[in-house]
Order: C-alpha cells, then sequence, then structure tokens
C-alpha cells in the first residue's frame, strides 16, 4: 500500500485516518506557534526583569490567562489585584465566566501545574478537529488541519476561553443537528449543551438569535413537510418531532446559564445595570452611534498612513480587520449568484450568529477583542470552511484562471495572513507600546 492509498478513507466508512492525520499536523502547528508566542513574550519580558520570564506567555501573560488560572487557583475572591481606581480597567474577578476555570481547577488538581490553562486549551483545540470533520463532512486531512490557521486564530494558542467555547458551540451545533434524527434526545442533549456553552463565555449571548432562526426555519420545514396529515399547523409545531426543539432548547440553556451567573453575581452590586457595566472593558465608542464608531477607526487609519502607527493603533486595524471580515463572511453568497457558478450556499443561521456578534459590540460600545470573539465563533469558522473549501465539488473550483477559482483563494489565503496580524498582539510589541 503507496502513501496516497493509505490516506484514502473508505468513502462509506468514518474517515479516521484524515481525522488522525489531521490531529498530528495541529498538534505540531499549536506545539510550534505556542513556542513562537512565548518566545515574543520571553523576549519582551527580558528586557524589563529577566526573572518575568519564569512565566510562560501562552500561561500567563497573554490575553486573560492568568486571571483564569488565579481563579482556578484562588476561587472567585471578588476583588481586584489592583489597588488603583475600582473597576477602571482591571475588571472583578466574576467578569470571567466559570466553567472555564473550573476545568482548569481540574487539571491543576491532577497535577498539571502553572500551565494547566495551555492544557485545556491545547485539549479542546484538538477536539475541534474531529469535531468540524462531523459537522463538515470533511473527508481530507489537509481541509482540517487547516484550523490550525484559522483567521485570528493566533488567540486559539493561549490559555484562555476562546478555544474551550468553541470547541463546546461546535459540539452544540452537532447536537442540535441530530434533531432530525432523534428530536426529543437531541433536544434534551442540546439543553444541557446550551448550558454548558453559556458558562463558557459571555459571548454564548451572541449564538442565540442564531439558534432561534435555526428553529425556525425548522419548524416551518417540518410544518410544511406534511400538510395532508389533519392536524392545526400549531399542533404540528408542538409535537415531539418537530427538529426545531434542538436549537430552541439549545438557545435556552445558553439564556438560562448567562442568567444564573447574572443573578448569583448581582450580590456583590447593588444593581444588575451596575453590574453588567462592570463586567465590560471601558466604552470605545457612544454605543450605537455610528459616527463615534467611525472615528475610532477613522483615526487609527489615518495614524497608519502619517507612520505614527504604535501598538495601541494596530489592535484598532486589527479590530477593524475583524470587522470587515466578519462582514464580508455574512455578506457572502448572498444573491444574485454568479450565472452557473456554484452557490455553496451560507445557511441563514450562520449568517445570524454573525451579524449578531457585531451587533453586540455595536450596541455595548467596546469593539475590544472583537478579533478573538470572531475567531471563537463557531458560525464564522463554519462559513470560513465552507467559503474556503466548500461542500465537495471537483478541483476546477480552486483554478485562479476563474473567478470562483480566486475568490477561493482569496478566502484560504485569510487564514495565515490574519492569523499573523493577531500575533503581532500577542506580546512582542514590535511598533512599541
Amino acid at each position: 500500500m503507496n502513501a496516497r492509498q493509505w490516506f484514502a478513507d473508505s468513502p462509506s466508512g468514518y474517515p479516521w485516518r484524515a481525522v488522525l492525520v489531521a490531529l498530528v499536523a495541529v498538534w505540531a502547528m499549536l506545539f510550534a506557534g505556542t513556542l513562537a508566542i512565548d518566545a515574543a513574550w520571553e523576549w519582551r519580558t527580558d528586557q524589563e526583569d529577566p526573572r518575568y520570564a519564569r512565566f510562560p506567555g501562552t500561561c500567563y501573560w497573554s490575553g486573560d490567562a492568568r486571571n483564569y488560572m488565579r481563579i482556578a487557583i484562588n476561587g472567585y475572591t471578588d476583588c481586584t489585584p489592583w489597588l488603583g481606581p475600582f473597576h477602571f480597567t482591571y475588571l472583578n474577578d466574576r467578569s470571567w465566566w466559570p466553567l472555564f476555570p473550573h476545568a482548569v481547577d481540574r487539571v491543576i488538581r491532577l497535577g498539571g501545574g502553572m500551565c494547566s490553562s495551555r492544557t485545556v486549551n491545547g485539549i479542546a483545540y484538538l477536539a475541534l478537529v474531529p469535531l468540524f470533520q462531523a459537522l463538515t463532512g470533511e473527508r481530507r486531512w489537509w481541509r482540517l488541519a487547516a484550523l490550525a490557521a484559522l483567521p485570528f486564530g493566533a488567540w486559539l494558542y493561549v490559555g484562555e476561553a476562546d478555544t474551550f467555547f468553541l470547541a463546546l458551540s461546535a459540539a452544540l451545533v452537532w447536537i442540535c443537528r441530530q434533531g432530525k434524527r432523534w428530536p426529543l434526545g437531541a433536544g434534551l442533549a442540546a439543553l444541557a449543551g446550551g448550558v454548558l456553552v453559556g458558562l463558557a463565555k459571555p459571548n454564548a449571548l451572541a449564538l442565540v438569535p442564531a439558534l432561534a432562526a435555526w428553529a425556525a426555519a425548522l419548524a416551518i420545514r417540518h410544518i410544511r413537510a406534511a400538510p395532508e396529515a389533519g392536524q392545526p399547523r400549531w399542533r404540528r409545531a408542538l409535537d415531539n418531532a418537530n427538529p426545531g426543539w434542538a436549537p430552541l432548547l439549545g438557545a435556552l440553556g445558553i439564556g438560562l446559564a448567562n442568567a444564573w451567573w447574572l443573578y448569583q453575581t448581582s450580590g456583590y452590586y447593588p444593581f444588575f445595570v451596575l453590574m453588567m457595566q462592570r463586567a465590560l472593558w471601558w466604552r470605545e465608542f457612544d454605543p450605537g452611534d455610528a459616527a463615534s464608531f467611525a472615528r475610532v477607526f477613522r483615526g487609527a487609519v489615518e495614524y497608519a498612513r502619517a507612520g505614527l502607527i504604535n501598538m495601541n493603533e494596530l489592535q484598532r486595524l486589527v479590530e477593524l480587520a475583524a470587522i470587515v471580515f466578519a462582514l464580508a463572511l455574512s455578506a457572502a453568497r448572498l444573491p444574485p449568484c454568479w450565472a452557473g457558478g456554484r452557490t455553496n450556499a451560507i445557511p441563514l443561521h450562520w449568517r445570524a450568529g454573525i451579524l449578531s456578534m457585531l451587533l453586540l459590540m455595536f450596541l455595548s460600545g467596546q469593539s475590544h477583542s472583537i478579533e478573538r470573539y470572531t475567531v471563537s465563533n463557531v458560525f464564522v469558522v463554519l462559513a470560513w470552511h465552507r467559503l474556503a473549501f466548500g461542500t465537495g465539488e471537483g478541483a476546477d473550483g480552486w483554478r485562479l484562471t476563474t473567478f470562483p477559482g480566486l475568490v477561493r483563494w482569496v478566502w484560504l489565503g485569510m487564514g495565515p495572513v490574519l492569523w499573523a496580524l493577531s500575533f503581532l498582539l500577542l506580546g512582542w510589541q514590535p511598533l512599541g507600546s
């Protein structure tokens, strides 16, 4: 058996060879990317004090990794580690949702050590390979290995909750798809899965409109499937065989989990509204104000054109790239389509999941970390994978001499380019502070 025959799985069976090879490839790229991020942080911290370099960047310095580790070790202490003005930029412990630090705590108790958050993150990243194989039906290993170079995916290499949240979200979407075969069982599992997703990160709320739109579409299709049954439409919509129950119950689980977390944390603040605001970063623009929103990013572009760019403006430009990328995904493959071309349609609920993420950003007055929210949104990843790799059409779809082939290569190329762009924010400050 030659190498090509070994890589080829039976068309009727599970593509275990493709999944296995993709797992090895993703692990290798995850390992290399982790070393690169740690080296960037070590270079930076060593300039200030060599002792800082004892803490790996992916376990401590990057993003919220140290906050999760502190919660995992000490629990929720309900105080800030900073003695300056309260809640100005340093957030209360309960701004970080509880599921990930609890998982890290379990790994610490098993002997995981100071990098237990990175261990949980790595397990979640490898779990993405079989999860996305199940969601996409992909049977080629290299198309699964592309998960290691997702747009803005450098953030997924850091020991915080984004990869963990993405894996749980992918599992929830897969459970919801089983509603066509096992409506009742999938619905109950989706409710439990929604609770877990809701306890992982607050941006789970951006998935609720997508799941609701999906539930409505499935319910309408179910009602129209057997109009001769003689039942009123409302009765048919409510029967147990409706596959729309699974995504609807998943959305309910997300809502219940977030409501519970917000309620139990409300005891630490006098009002819900105040508590909600304290859980947010500072406002970077006036919520819902398009002019204020545009002014933030116009300033970053003008600084860059004038050669005055620094790390703060670079962060703004990365956020702008994420917003444009997400908007392009949400608008991709809308009709009218290219005459005679393959559409590889993007489902409506995927678009809803992308747009709701952007809407939450716009209404909150914060674009901070929108690139992280983008790459950890399961519908963003599914839409990008669909546009880059399609749904299994022939090789002619990759020809650079055709417009569809050129567009496909552009979508695929966005992966490593935007990955590298997000890497610039992870420690080494190439433009100074």
